[in-house]
């Protein structure tokens, strides 16, 4: 066989293979990923992260939105978010720490509205506090860690393990950014399988 003849013919056939290993595995952030289900070990077809699946237990511990690993959260920008967005307000009094625990408490207290009000504003247009819980029931929380906040300008991560009893530990990462009145403002959270 004449190499000029195949040469041509390999190189395309390369940059078709990366093209379909990129739309398979390149997507990061993707509504369309497919992620675990926690204590199943199957895949299910996941949301984004401001988009919640409506059934219970089809989405993350955390959100109901898009399982990542934490670290593969999505850079954000330095830039304040305005303050006439409509948005979940850390209040002034509370630490981004503090403001976690609570949410974590009232899972654990199945205080549903609580843990309802402090997620992000755009999960809460996915259903109401009653969804909510019963998206988190199956998860078996028994106990969690809040960390230190990583603070960088007006972004702001808190990382979270939760012990989901049968479920294994998962890692979640809290975003926050300040807007431009200085106030805290939930982005909404990653989480994932503790690797």
């Amino acid at each position: 066989m004449d190499l000029k003849k195949i040469l041509p013919i390999a190189v395309i056939g390369v940059a078709v293979l990366a093209l379909v290993i990129f739309a398979a595995f390149g997507q990061g952030d993707s509504p369309s990923v497919n992620t675990a289900q926690p204590g199943t070990g199957t895949q299910v077809p996941q949301t984004g992260q401001s988009g919640q699946a409506a059934q219970p237990g089809a989405a993350s511990p955390q959100t109901g939105g898009q399982l990542t690993a934490p670290s593969a959260a999505a850079p954000q920008s330095s830039a304040p978010v305005s303050s006439k967005d409509p948005a979940t307000i850390v209040p002034a009094t509370m630490t981004l720490d503090q403001f976690c625990e609570k949410y974590y408490k009232a899972w654990i207290a199945k205080d549903w509205k609580t843990a309802y009000d402090l997620q992000s504003y755009a999960n809460k247009g996915q259903g109401d506090a009653t969804s909510f819980g019963q998206q988190r029931e199956g998860y078996g929380l028994v106990g969690y860690k809040v960390g230190t906040p990583a603070i960088n300008g007006n972004v702001a991560n808190v990382p979270v393990t939760m012990n989901l009893g049968t479920n294994g530990t998962w890692m979640a990462t809290w975003t926050f950014i300040k807007n431009d009145k200085g106030q805290w403002t939930v982005q909404g959270s990653k989480s994932g399988p503790s690797q």
